[in-house]
């Protein structure tokens, strides 16, 4: 791939597009600048049911944005460069901020995975305490599918003064996942003061609880999360989202096998990264190596969506006694 179409393979918020046009084009299949070459204005204007010149702006946007940046910076290197300028969220975890460099850039998405047991809701409840003490004119929203954050831990931990602007929710079902997707963007931007987090708590559980949910369906269902964090994102709302671990066999050269072909397991994500945009999210697994102990491990960030096994990054950590947060061993 050249330099110019890694460029442009940048997702369709990165340009200045309404809310429900960014919408619509994630419904009809456009996900990056690039995918705009495969239409015209005329065209789009038909497909969407949007007025001409609205579709004329986006080519417009388009055109210049591609003109105007420096040919020799990748794709990659656009994230990178998005998430670095980024201001930052402290997680109050520092193996884990010195991991994302420096803090959870806002706008962005965090996952974080681990096994029962692993740090996975102090991590998060710390992240809710910074942001809320750093951005007192901004809410946090969590939708929790598995009674892993409850209402009274939360007004025991967050500051009274900062409680009011916590909202709390709890959604067990496929349904009610889903139709909070599509509707949450409509609730962010109508929400005074502004939504500024977004906490997904253990959003595995509903996918897994649904034995009666097909392949193409389950598809559908994470392609629409996937719509869902990047119109939110690009309302300048920040997300982290817990998950828990599932069991992946692998043939002796690496590739998918069953129960029958299998040469060994491995632990990933329960979700996978399909609902993820890659050009803003961050994908964090959490590797205990002892009860107070372990590593975590950066699976992918905006600058590269895909790492190989020898290349992933890692931060060691220990949980002290009387202690909810990981810190350094140092």
């Amino acid at each position: 791939m050249d330099q110019l179409s890694q460029l442009t393979n940048r997702p369709l918020s990165s340009l200045s597009i309404p809310p429900s046009t960014l919408s619509a084009l994630l419904r009809a299949g456009y996900e990056t600048v690039q995918d705009l070459d495969t239409s015209n204005a005329e065209q789009l204007a038909n497909d969407l049911s949007i007025p001409l010149p609205s579709s004329q702006a986006i080519f417009s946007q388009r055109k210049t944005q591609t003109r105007g940046a420096p040919l020799t910076q990748s794709a990659s290197a656009v994230a990178s460069s998005s998430a670095a300028s980024a201001p930052r969220i402290a997680t109050k975890c520092s193996p884990l901020d010195k991991l994302l460099g420096g803090g959870l850039p806002r706008r962005h998405v965090l996952e974080l995975s681990g096994p029962p047991g692993t740090p996975k809701g102090a991590i998060t409840i710390g992240i809710v305490k910074s942001f809320l003490k750093s951005n007192p004119d901004e809410e946090v929203l969590i939708m929790d599918t598995q009674n892993m954050i409850t209402a009274s831990a939360l007004r025991r931990i967050i500051p009274q003064d900062a409680a009011r602007r916590v909202s709390h929710h709890v959604l067990h079902t496929l349904p009610e996942l889903v139709v909070f997707s599509q509707t949450l963007p409509s609730i962010a931007a109508a929400s005074r003061p502004k939504l500024g987090l977004l906490v997904l708590s253990s959003l595995h559980f509903p996918l897994q609880a649904s034995k009666k949910l097909t392949i193409a369906a389950k598809n559908t269902v994470l392609e629409n999360l996937k719509q869902m964090l990047v119109q939110i994102a690009s309302r300048g709302v920040t997300v982290v989202v817990t998950s828990q671990m599932a069991t992946k066999l692998l043939a002796a050269d690496g590739s998918p096998a069953t129960f029958d072909t299998g040469a060994r397991a491995v632990m990933v994500p329960q979700l996978g990264p399909a609902y993820l945009p890659s050009a803003i999210s961050f994908r964090v697994l959490i590797c205990p190596q002892a009860r107070d102990s372990g590593v975590f491990r950066l699976l992918s960030e905006p600058s590269k969506p895909k790492q190989g096994v020898s290349s992933l990054k890692e931060e060691p950590y220990t949980i002290p006694k009387r202690r909810m947060l990981p810190i350094s061993e140092s």
